[in-house]
């Protein structure tokens, strides 16, 4: 006679709850509030290839982050000998304008370029900007549809982080995919850039991902 299977104790019952509930928690991308802030001296080298209207380049590029003016006010500058400057926001490090290696300014950006924060999977975005050309002293209306696709790892040569993976397109026809750490202050980890050939500038692509990251007194 077959006997019958003793029903299981209540504290096991309990446990294989609690960890179903926790195995799905942990399975939930975060929220991300804001980007972190790298020290002043932070050194972020990508390998950069690109062609077309977004430059012909295959190499390493070396950002630098310091301390800038824009409008007489105090910003957040990161500099490269081969690509120029990009000023950000204090607190935000939403972007203000870019300048040429010579320090001379291209575009500026009212209001500032930034993420949609908080950042969520899911979410999606759209930005209005005026762009001024400062070599023309033209400004152009620029619009930005966007959504943030995913989170997780994303692997470079650089190391793994967790980043979100965001995709936007503006009225030029630009389209850009960028993977941004925002725990460990890094936009992007990875970028690629295309531009149709109806693009004001013409066609181009662009690929760009971190080799080497360092930070004062690490």
């Amino acid at each position: 006679m077959m006997r019958p299977t003793p029903a299981r104790p209540l504290w096991f019952t309990l446990c294989a709850a609690a960890l179903l509930v926790s195995a799905g928690c942990a399975s939930v991308p975060p929220v991300a509030e804001k980007m972190a802030e790298s020290p002043m001296g932070t050194v972020h080298t990508f390998h950069r290839k690109s062609s077309g209207s977004l430059g012909a380049f295959d190499g390493p590029v070396v950002w630098t982050q310091g301390p800038g003016t824009w409008q007489g006010q105090p910003v957040l500058a990161i500099g490269s000998p081969q690509a120029g400057v990009t000023l950000h926001q204090p607190g935000t490090l939403a972007i203000l304008a870019n300048l040429n290696p010579q320090g001379q300014p291209v575009m500026s950006y009212d209001p500032p370029l930034d993420f949609p924060w908080p950042l969520e999977v899911g979410k999606t975005w759209t930005a209005n900007h005026t762009v001024t050309l400062h070599p023309s002293g033209r400004t152009v209306a620029m619009t930005i549809q966007g959504k943030v696709e995913s989170w997780g790892e994303v692997t470079v040569p650089a190391g793994t982080y967790r980043a979100y993976k965001l995709v936007w397109t503006n009225n030029l026809g630009e389209t850009e995919t960028r993977w941004v750490a925002p725990a460990d202050g890094i936009s992007p980890v990875k970028r690629h850039v295309e531009r149709p050939a109806s693009h004001p500038q013409g066609a181009g692509v662009l690929d760009a991902e971190l080799i080497k990251r360092e930070v004062p007194g690490r």
